[in-house]
């Protein structure tokens, strides 16, 4: 018997996944407003502009070790100890012919000394110093503007600051940094059959996992998430959400996207602007809503099943808050790893499948599925520390075959 064909997946109106980013991006509107605060409560907010150097660092000519500072070329004969340059508390007096100096690690070199020789390379006898191995003119001599030149850019425009850029920002004096304001988004579930925890279910209720997946998914330093709760299935209900929106930058819905029910979330919104209810050629999470209302408002409608509202916001969601954030929206670079165990797909749609990046016996890192790959099925997200990308036009892949492999840590900012 010949093989049984895979079922092909495709829809020959579904958008692939950049088509959808590039439309998107092309639509969404960008932060204007900045603030200036201090570069100590700067940690996560994006910098608007850039930054430019007020000083050059160092700004003297710097010892790299603690040791002595010599002419290089008097090295071949003992050297007197003549004086000491700290850090902190430079010599400023010339050194003699003849003679070395004392110096500590950052400490200000002297300007007739042209190197510092560390101070395992020499023998002490009082205020002897014989060099036990000759340096080279300019060895461990930090040059004025080794590390930034006075107007050079420290951190560009678009920059999330993270510790290094606050202390890089410090270490040149620089106290306040101007950052784009915070971006706001207003975040709800849609359903009729949806209870928060710790209310009792019904028969055919279920707990509402998606708001807070997806605030703790897109909050940030940068990013405000207000949860504004779980809206009834009704056109007047999502008015007044909707309303209770308005001030927010990105509007954010999870379930109540799909085909048959975009009828009534289609008449809604476009009272107050523009929506496209698109199919994606993904797995999981096909159907998309995306446009703006209130003529700069952004709204994007999720998938109803939680590892589809998950996938969708780590591929349109977070890409688009950078954008408007004044960061790049560019695709983080995926890994390539062996693949422990087997998968299937029928083509015709990208698919990422949970899963486990682990090292095998012998120290090398290789990735399996965490399992059944239902979009309801939330266990699996939970046990993943990566995605497992598995092309258009992909079967599936066999045990020990290459595969794309993103880790969650790619998805840093903000990190699922």
């Amino acid at each position: 018997m010949s093989p049984t064909r895979a079922v092909c997946d495709a829809d020959p109106d579904s958008l692939t996944i950049a088509q959808a980013q590039e439309r998107i991006q092309a639509r969404l509107p960008r932060i204007a407003q900045t603030a200036e605060i201090a570069c100590s409560e700067a940690k996560g907010r994006v910098c608007a502009i850039d930054v430019l150097s007020p000083m050059s660092v160092p700004s003297f000519r710097a010892s790299a070790m603690d040791g002595y500072a010599v002419r290089s070329l008097e090295c071949n004969n003992p050297l007197k100890v003549a004086g000491q340059s700290l850090a902190g508390h430079p010599a400023m007096q010339t050194l003699p012919a003849g003679c070395c100096f004392r110096i500590t690690t950052g400490a200000r070199v002297p300007d007739d000394a042209d190197a510092v020789v560390q101070q395992e390379n020499v023998s002490k006898d009082g205020d002897i110093v014989t060099v036990l191995q000759a340096p080279k003119e300019g060895l461990h001599v930090r040059l004025p503007g080794s590390d930034s030149a006075r107007n050079s850019i420290l951190v560009k425009a678009g920059s999330r600051l993270g510790a290094s850029e606050i202390a890089l920002l410090s270490a040149h004096g620089v106290e306040h940094v101007r950052v784009k304001r915070l971006l706001h988004v207003a975040l709800f579930s849609t359903g009729d059959e949806l209870r928060n925890p710790g209310q009792a279910l019904a028969e055919g209720e279920i707990y509402d996992a998606n708001r807070p997946l997806l605030q703790a998914m897109l909050s940030s330093e940068a990013v405000h998430v207000t949860d504004l709760g779980i809206c009834p299935d009704s056109e007047a209900a999502l008015q007044a959400f909707l309303s209770k929106a308005q001030t927010a930058d990105i509007v954010i819905s999870s379930g109540g996207v799909s085909v048959g029910d975009a009828d009534y979330v289609r008449s809604v919104l476009e009272k107050t602007g523009q929506i496209d209810l698109w199919k994606i050629a993904i797995k999981p999470g096909r159907p998309l809503t995306f446009g703006l209302t209130h003529s700069k408002q952004a709204y994007f409608g999720l998938p109803g099943n939680p590892v589809s509202a998950a996938i969708t916001a780590l591929l349109f969601v977070i890409p688009a808050i950078n954008l408007m954030l004044g960061q790049s929206s560019q695709t983080v670079p995926a890994m390539s790893l062996p693949l422990q165990g087997k998968l299937s797909k029928n083509p015709g749609r990208v698919e990422y499948q949970r899963a486990i990046m682990s090292r095998n016996e012998h120290g090398t890192w290789q990735a399996s599925t965490t399992g059944l790959q239902d979009s309801h099925v939330l266990s699996s997200l939970h046990k993943a520390n990566c995605l497992i990308e598995l092309g258009v036009e992909s079967c599936g892949a066999n045990d020990g075959e290459q595969v794309t492999v993103y880790p969650f840590t790619h998805f840093s900012q903000p990190i699922l």
